[in-house]
């Protein structure tokens, strides 16, 4: 059965539109959503799924290769009718989705949980959702999580549009402002307004995760929620660092990485020193941000598995530039790395993520053993 127009349709394409996120080329950040969300919740399929007009296109999607489908083929698009979570045991048993293509035929979908992503307005432009191909439920954790990551989606869309917001106003103001130097205080109001708003949401999606995690009664999936609030702390403590310097567009690595150590001692243990040693290069913003989730990763890492019980020890972060090349080696001397350890083949998602960031400065992360401890190196070019 196709679903019936939202009884605000225009308004609520006119909202998915301005976003101007229809289309674009995938970002970790919500393909990270999606892979949390259908590990802790042990599905199949999971996608973030925005309802146009005519069709409805994953931004995000773990477990499926496919970008989009007609609208007729959209539970998702029923899924934006309703308030709150909308959960479907039995897709064979729910008039709204028992002649859907995707259920009768391939991949033949028989649960359905998702949870609107909805604008400030309440507007729904798409859905948060896991699938699987036989009946089920959710636990009543499962379902918080999945409110909670709906939040955290939207949260990001809002972030996206202010950054755009403030990129394109810049512009703007940059131009009037060789006709006119007055325009220069509205600018830095403007700005930080932007760098305010942006804040907030990064703070509200960490205490969010927070307080999932304290939550949850499964222990695993309370280390992954802090471990994803972990990096969204990392992202808020480079974007107030960036908006902080003489320079938006770009910033000293060691003001880059004696910030992100500032934020990462706040929780390691006493007894694990983090000592930094840079040559003071200038990073672009781009390459800032990369570069500072890298060094999180590596760090947490170390003090995650490489030191248990109350073993003492220090980890070394070293970055230099030479010749336009820049390294980043991130060295300590706890436990090791086990003998069969290859960070090319390892599936985990951290690993994952260190792959997707050096892919995107254009380098490599690479492993070395040491005598006593691991030592991880990343080298890009520094343009």
């Amino acid at each position: 059965m196709r679903a019936e127009e939202h009884p605000h349709e225009a308004a609520r394409i006119a909202a998915l539109e301005s976003y101007e996120i229809l289309d674009t080329p995938g970002e970790h950040e919500f393909d990270e959503v999606v892979k949390l969300v259908s590990d802790i919740c042990e599905t199949p399929v999971s996608l973030i799924s925005l309802v146009d007009g005519k069709r409805q296109w994953f931004k995000a999607k773990a477990g499926t290769d496919i970008s989009e489908t007609p609208i007729e083929a959209s539970i998702c698009a029923h899924g934006i009718l309703q308030k709150g979570v909308f959960v479907v045991p039995d897709t064979l048993s729910d008039p709204r989705t028992a002649d859907n293509p995707l259920v009768t035929g391939d991949p033949h979908l028989r649960f359905y949980a998702g949870v609107p992503l909805e604008t400030e307005e309440g507007l729904p432009i798409g859905m948060l959702c896991v699938l699987d191909s036989k009946p089920r439920q959710l636990t009543p954790q499962q379902i918080e999580l999945i409110r909670v990551m709906g939040r955290q989606v939207m949260n990001q869309l809002e972030m996206r549009r202010a950054l755009a917001t403030a990129r394109l106003t810049r512009s703007v103001l940059q131009d009037a402002l060789r006709e006119k130097d007055a325009l220069i205080a509205h600018n830095e109001l403007l700005r930080q307004e932007v760098d305010h708003r942006v804040k907030n949401s990064l703070q509200q999606v960490a205490s969010l995760l927070t307080l999932q995690a304290r939550r949850s009664p499964n222990e695993d999936a309370a280390q992954r929620l802090m471990e994803a609030r972990n990096r969204v702390m990392t992202v808020a403590s480079i974007h107030d660092h960036l908006h902080r310097s003489a320079h938006v567009d770009r910033m000293g690595s060691g003001e880059l990485l004696r910030g992100l150590v500032d934020t990462i001692s706040q929780n390691k243990p006493p007894h694990i020193a983090i000592l930094v040693a840079t040559d003071e290069s200038e990073l672009s913003s781009e390459q800032v941000l990369a570069v500072g989730l890298i060094t999180n990763e590596l760090v947490s890492n170390a003090l995650k598995h490489g030191y248990p019980g109350d073993r003492q020890g220090k980890i070394e972060i070293d970055f230099t530039v030479i010749d336009g090349q820049a390294r980043l080696m991130v060295s300590d001397d706890g436990k090791g790395l086990a003998p069969d350890f290859d960070i090319s083949a390892a599936h985990g998602l951290g690993m994952r993520l260190l792959g997707a960031l050096a892919s995107q400065l254009k380098g490599e992360v690479k492993q070395q053993p040491l005598p006593n401890g691991a030592r991880f190196e990343l080298t890009f070019p520094r343009h």
